[in-house]
């Protein structure tokens, strides 16, 4: 912390000009500038430090920008963090916020720009204002929902299977819906693991590109293709004696996974363009899906030997309408408190109707929807959370359920039916129709969108494209 109460800006960059312009612009602003070189820097500097807001670049040797920011998420879970890229391209930037990045900025960069994005961050969300004891508390919070959270049956299984797995180096498939916690599965595995110490890497297989991903996972040579103009580590190597976490493993290209089936047998992978020969590698590999392997299996998508190497140890996660009454509560008490601990209120507060009405609703994006529901509520709410400060499309979607007719031949299953068919066909009307749209609002995989569509009988309207 910046010792005259100014707030510290870090900027975490390998271009020795780029923290020399900060320093240029923001100090004049200001604020103390910090720079950093590297990812490994950038997290050593934090503790020292303890910044306001951080800057940090996407390509960097060793670590690269977007396990730096998972790794900040670790221990500093609301510590802003803007992303820097020199790249019109979205995909490591979509990835970064859906890590809890507060923006992005494409360099090069504006002044009037940055001083802008510094000044909303230390406003709007008065990071700067926050007591320390309030920042503490909320930074401390580190242990998984999931961990927490296990009245219920089925997750009290879970917690089992996953004390079990987590000492060994068996690889392990988990599956589950969208939004039912398996990055947060596969974290409590690694931190139980004999690895703690070590890093933790996560590849969203669904936001890589195909022509990107090798690149990503395995790492390149300089002159490996064009544009490689330096050498770069991939993935795997980033999560050498430690774990690497595949999510959505089924997006995988199948000359992919034939290069991860041969890691599977024998620990050792090549970077792009390499003449070095292989480099042997110390790495625990955890896979998570939503979509039906066995499925794709069949339709010739995902390779059978690398479908029986993955599930050695198999954990499938309940969704979040059929978990115990009792799960829900203690959610939406755990999430509440570190809210309530961030927003700096002393009480927030369910009010019993509000309850009634998270237990009628589906959850369609389970605890990812459940939680993003909680923020919006504790943000509106002075003390007593009620009904209205829950999102429209939870309102809405109970309030159908609750006003459909009720006879001896319509069972609770045509009840939820139809219900879920009116909230997926509302939300399909105020997106045009647009797939990828409807997929991001209901927090759904669009595979399992089509699915539910197909399902429900709901079909595209002639003259939507």
């Amino acid at each position: 912390m910046s010792s005259n109460n100014r707030p510290q800006i870090l900027v975490v960059d390998d271009e020795p000009n780029v923290g020399m312009i900060f320093h240029r612009i923001l100090g004049e602003a200001g604020y103390d500038v910090v720079s950093a070189s590297n990812g490994m820097e950038c997290l050593r500097s934090i503790k020292k430090q303890d910044p306001h807001l951080i800057f940090l670049d996407i390509r960097m040797p060793g670590i690269d920008g977007v396990e730096t920011l998972r790794r900040i998420r670790e221990t500093h879970p609301i510590l802003p963090v803007v992303i820097m890229t020199a790249y019109q391209t979205v995909t490591s930037a979509v990835e970064c916020m859906k890590l809890g990045a507060y923006d992005y900025l494409i360099k090069p960069l504006d002044a009037d720009r940055l001083k802008s994005i510094v000044k909303q961050v230390l406003e709007i969300d008065k990071i700067a204002q926050k007591t320390p004891q309030v920042r503490q508390a909320a930074e401390a919070d580190k242990l998984p929902i999931q961990d927490v959270v296990a009245e219920g049956l089925e997750m009290k299984q879970v917690i089992k299977l996953v004390g079990k797995v987590a000492p060994t180096d068996l690889t392990v498939l988990i599956l589950g819906e969208s939004g039912t916690g398996k990055e947060v599965t596969a974290r409590a595995i690694h931190h139980q693991s004999k690895r703690n110490d070590g890093p933790f890497v996560v590849v969203d297989c669904a936001a890589l590109p195909e022509s990107l991903i090798e690149s990503e996972l395995f790492g390149f040579e300089k002159g490996a293709f064009t544009g490689a103009d330096s050498s770069r580590a991939g993935k795997f190597e980033s999560a050498n004696k430690g774990t690497l976490f595949l999510d959505e493993i089924g997006n995988l290209p199948l000359t992919t996974q034939a290069k991860l089936l041969r890691f599977l047998q024998e620990p050792t992978i090549e970077r792009l363009g390499s003449r070095k020969g292989p480099i042997t590698l110390d790495v625990r590999i955890l896979a998570a899906t939503n979509v039906n392997l066995e499925r794709a299996v069949q339709n010739g998508t995902f390779r059978e030997d690398l479908f029986h190497r993955l599930k050695v140890f198999l954990i499938e996660l309940p969704p979040l309408r059929s978990r115990s009454p009792e799960d829900l509560e203690r959610l939406v008490s755990h999430t509440l408190d570190i809210f309530r601990r961030q927003l700096g209120k002393e009480t927030l507060i369910v009010a019993p109707e509000t309850f009634q009405v998270l237990k009628y609703y589906r959850w369609p994006g389970n605890i990812r929807e459940l939680q993003n529901a909680m923020r919006s509520a504790a943000l509106l709410a002075e003390q007593n959370i009620l009904p209205t400060h829950l999102p429209m499309s939870i309102q809405s979607s109970v309030k159908v359920a609750q006003e459909a007719p009720k006879s001896d031949s319509t069972g609770l299953g045509d009840v939820i039916k139809r219900v879920e068919r009116e909230h997926i066909l509302e939300t399909l009307k105020q997106s045009q129709w647009d797939l990828e749209k409807t997929s991001d609002v209901l927090k759904l995989d669009i595979s399992t969108l089509e699915y539910k569509m197909k399902n429900l009988g709901i079909r595209r309207p002639e003259g939507n494209p």
